[in-house]
């Protein structure tokens, strides 16, 4: 029963999270702020390695993009299991290793070769809104379809990092590479 209050919970976060139609007033405000919340849940949904789990610390939720930074610093107030989050804003590549979780945005696209290789093969979850991101090798591409917010996952490039997301996330999902 438990498991079935945790899934439906979880479907119902990201439902109502990420395919929002978006309100007539500030669209880009309110697609930054989904992109953060989406990107929030998707490390709450994530099985994360021992090493990452013991000892216990803050979760850092890591964006390159001025643009999020007031969308980034809301989750400030969030927590995944018993410890809290803290946004960072990145200005460089070199600052990931830092990260549980990195969110790169089409505006940084230049970044991404550079990212994708500094994350390969670590426990860092990679979440971006640029087209084609999940095919070159990133984690979880967000994608606006009809106003809509959906994603796709790149299972190949999640466990070869040691990640694992929830199998209801992935029921969600547009588009699942295995």
């Amino acid at each position: 029963m438990k498991s079935l209050n945790s899934s439906r919970q979880l479907l119902y976060s990201l439902l109502v999270v990420g395919t929002i139609f978006f309100p007539r007033a500030s669209m880009a405000q309110n697609a930054f702020e989904l992109k953060a919340a989406l990107t929030y849940n998707f490390a709450k949904f994530t099985q994360w390695p021992e090493a990452r789990l013991n000892p216990p610390s803050a979760w850092k939720i890591c964006f390159f993009g001025n643009q999020y930074h007031d969308s980034f610093l809301g989750l400030s107030d969030k927590k995944i299991g018993n410890q809290s989050v803290i946004a960072i804003e990145l200005s460089e590549i070199s600052q990931v290793g830092q990260c549980d979780v990195v969110f790169v945005d089409t505006n940084s696209r230049e970044l991404t070769h550079r990212l994708l290789l500094a994350v390969d093969n670590k426990a860092i979850l990679t979440v971006s809104d640029i087209t084609g991101f999940a095919m070159q090798g990133g984690m979880i591409e967000i994608v606006e379809q009809d106003k809509r917010l959906f994603f796709k996952v790149n299972m190949q490039v999640l466990e070869k990092s040691g990640l694992t997301i929830s199998s209801q996330v992935l029921k969600l999902a547009l588009d699942v590479k295995r």
